[in-house]
């Protein structure tokens, strides 16, 4: 898919507010960041060199899918070991910045800006203050399926059971509730006797395609 030039503006806009020492080019189906990335204090993005820390060396890629299509960040200074436990999936090397699920529902809107200035430069906050701590400032989930399963245990207000979150998604990917249904909770009962205001309220809040999103995420697809 080609770049629209409006996306390819809205980055190159971003970087140059918040991350001059990026440099931004585009080919046909990609918009790369490459270069230093600024790491500042929690007083907010980085504005002025004056509240930059640190930085890393890093290629991003950005596809004309944005936002829905989650960029791809490399590290590529080898300063991150290449590691789950430094949330780097290894396999092939990209920062894992999230649930991206997560970020599409929380955030307040679908900037690239947003992005840029949110998960992205807190990933790099959270790689310097482990260096210097050995704790993640904002926290930790935990690796792969389970951290998607807390994440969305926590977006659903259910325990991290991948049952009763798979339930849940599967019911709320439904275009309307039905009180005959039975709840996803996992009481037995009907929906309508049971927690059918949370679920409406939930589906408020998560839109029928997003359910079917995240549950295709956790749930294993069948052999052809």
């Amino acid at each position: 898919m080609t770049i629209p030039n409006a996306l390819y503006s809205e980055v190159q806009e971003a970087v140059a507010q918040h991350q001059p020492e990026l440099s931004v080019s585009r080919t046909e189906s990609l918009i790369v960041l490459e270069g230093q990335f600024l790491v500042c204090g929690p007083d907010g993005p980085v504005d002025t060199p004056d509240g930059v820390f640190d930085s890393c060396k890093i290629k991003a890629g950005v596809t004309a899918g944005f936002p829905t299509e989650e960029p791809v960040v490399f590290e590529t200074g080898g300063r991150i070991p290449q590691i789950a436990d430094r949330h780097v999936f290894p396999e092939d090397g990209n920062c894992c910045l999230g649930v991206w699920e997560e970020w599409l529902l929380m955030a307040p809107d679908h900037r690239f800006e947003t992005f840029l200035t949110g998960p992205m430069h807190d990933y790099f906050v959270s790689q310097t203050h482990f260096e210097v701590n050995g704790t993640w400032p904002y926290g930790e989930r935990s690796h792969g399926i389970l951290g998607v399963l807390e994440s969305y245990a926590d977006l659903l207000g259910v325990p991290p059971d991948a049952k009763i979150i798979t339930d849940y998604l599967h019911l709320l990917s439904r275009q309307k509730l039905k009180g005959h249904a039975l709840c996803p909770c996992g009481s037995g009962k009907r929906l309508r006797d049971c927690h059918s205001d949370d679920l409406r309220r939930l589906s408020q809040r998560i839109p029928s395609f997003m359910a079917k999103r995240m549950h295709a995420t956790i749930t294993p697809r069948k052999a052809a």
